[in-house]
């Protein structure tokens, strides 16, 4: 990780395709066929966590600095509120246990780059190189369709530190 001091990542970043049409394994073969433009470590759906690269080598998702600090997966699209809330749990968990393995604390991104959970979003605001706004649209719109409310990184946050207490 060139972008940290110890050569370890220090943070993860979420993301989501944006692809509502395909499936975990769909999103996995086009990034296998596309890694030259983007690589992320590991794909999240209701149903499967599928880490795909050995987080000890930097991944390519949410341009630099960021490629250089953070362990980095995608979710992927999911259609019904069942699969919606294990998918948020999976990922909750994925990152719980990334931030375990590299000892990370569980934190909110802040505007001066600090923090270990990230968005893509968070990426574009705080960091920059990336304009993307994922997850946030994908978790909106699921949050308001399937339970009449909204889920943010907040949420998200809550979720990771509650399974990050439990290793």
């Amino acid at each position: 990780y060139s972008g940290t001091g110890n050569g370890r990542p220090n943070m993860v970043v979420v993301h989501e395709p944006a692809n509502s049409n395909d499936s975990i394994w769909g999103e996995i073969n086009f990034e296998k066929n596309h890694y030259e433009d983007a690589f992320v470590h590991a794909f999240v759906d209701g149903n499967n966590i599928i880490q795909i690269s050995n987080t000890d080598h930097e991944a390519w998702g949410a341009a630099y600095p960021a490629n250089g600090r953070a362990v980095q997966f995608e979710q992927v699209e999911v259609h019904n509120g069942y699969q919606f809330a294990r998918e948020l749990s999976n990922a909750a968990y994925y990152t719980a246990y990334i931030m375990h393995k590299y000892g990370m604390d569980p934190s909110l991104a802040q505007s001066n780059g600090t923090g270990t959970l990230w968005s893509h979003h968070n990426v574009s605001q705080y960091l920059g190189g990336t304009d993307h706004t994922d997850p946030d649209g994908y978790w909106w719109t699921n949050a308001h369709n399937f339970f009449g409310t909204n889920y943010t990184m907040s949420d998200f946050y809550e979720l990771v530190s509650l399974y990050a207490g439990e290793m």
